[in-house]
């Protein structure tokens, strides 16, 4: 669980983008970015690909990205009536980025062995 998310509400912070994605999920389809080494929050986060990210134009692998997101608790885990995937899975509450905005990049890749 990502309770280190908790107090860092309107911190910028920085991350090095891994690669763009697609989303689905309750009806609606769009892109998403994957982070990665996100300074003070986590080892990688999958946020909604915005409209300010349009600004900064393509990214490539290894470029670092600086930018202002909005923390919000979830339930994650397995909520529904199978007793054995309750068990593997207990709902908890953990934490993500939610609304990126002013987003800018601010660099290249800091080492050849980002991933």
């Amino acid at each position: 669980m990502r309770t280190n998310l908790q107090g860092l509400a309107g911190r910028r912070g920085t991350a090095v983008f891994r690669q763009y994605g697609a989303c689905r999920g309750r009806g609606c389809a769009g892109r998403s970015i994957l982070l990665g080494q996100v300074r003070d929050l986590a080892d990688r986060a999958r946020i909604n690909y915005t409209a300010g990210f349009d600004a900064v134009g393509d990214l490539r692998r290894g470029d670092i990205v600086r930018l202002t997101a909005a923390i919000d608790g979830y339930v994650k885990g397995y909520r529904r009536e199978k007793i054995d995937d309750r068990l593997m899975r207990p709902p908890a509450v953990d934490y993500r980025l939610k609304f990126p905005r002013r987003a800018e990049r601010i660099g290249g890749a800091p080492s050849p062995e980002v991933r």
